[in-house]
């Protein structure tokens, strides 16, 4: 038999709240992420990212807090580009999702249990990826089963055929492929 895991204590921890209170904070949180996934959907195929130009670490975190539209003569601006498709949609998408998920669950619907089926492959009784506790917050099961495999996938080597790999010393590509 295995020596159990020490569990950490959390660094952070909710204060207890009564059923009201956390049906408002669960709607909040649901809102909250639906304006998340809002903000995904623009960064993701709009390719534009809102923030405040200002003191730079205000500057740095408010793609997070920036939730409703700015006038004319503010301090937002937009950021577009590339980076803004590959890096800030998937980190909305994923807060949008697990506030979501808080927030379901904190108004007594199964949020994180679906949002655990859902990473299943909508196959119930799978392996629980994402724990939800409303007192010290998520915990994330799934990190140390897959930081195993991706260790594996990107550590691993690329394996070449000697015979077709390309160099710039051979000419064109058509003139490498036709020598063969």
């Amino acid at each position: 038999m295995q020596p159990a895991e020490p569990v950490s204590a959390p660094w952070f921890t909710i204060p207890q709240m009564s059923d009201p209170v956390a049906l408002v904070v669960g709607i909040l949180l649901m809102v909250l992420g639906i304006s998340f996934g809002y903000k995904a959907y623009q960064a993701g195929i709009q390719g534009r990212c809102m923030y405040w130009e200002g003191f730079l670490p205000f500057t740095l975190i408010s793609p997070f807090l920036l939730h409703l539209p700015s006038s004319k003569k503010s301090l937002v601006k937009a950021a577009e580009g590339m980076w803004v498709h590959a890096v800030m949609c998937p980190v909305f998408a994923v807060i949008g999702v697990l506030c979501l998920a808080a927030g379901a669950d904190y108004t007594g619907l199964p949020g994180v249990s679906t949002l655990n089926v859902a990473m299943n492959g909508f196959k119930w009784g799978g392996p629980i990826s994402v724990v939800f506790n409303r007192r010290t917050g998520y915990t994330f099961p799934i990190i140390p089963r897959a930081g195993k495999q991706l260790a594996k996938i990107f550590s691993g080597k690329i394996h070449e055929d000697e015979d077709k790999v390309y160099s710039h010393d051979n000419g064109s590509y058509q003139q490498a492929h036709d020598a063969q």
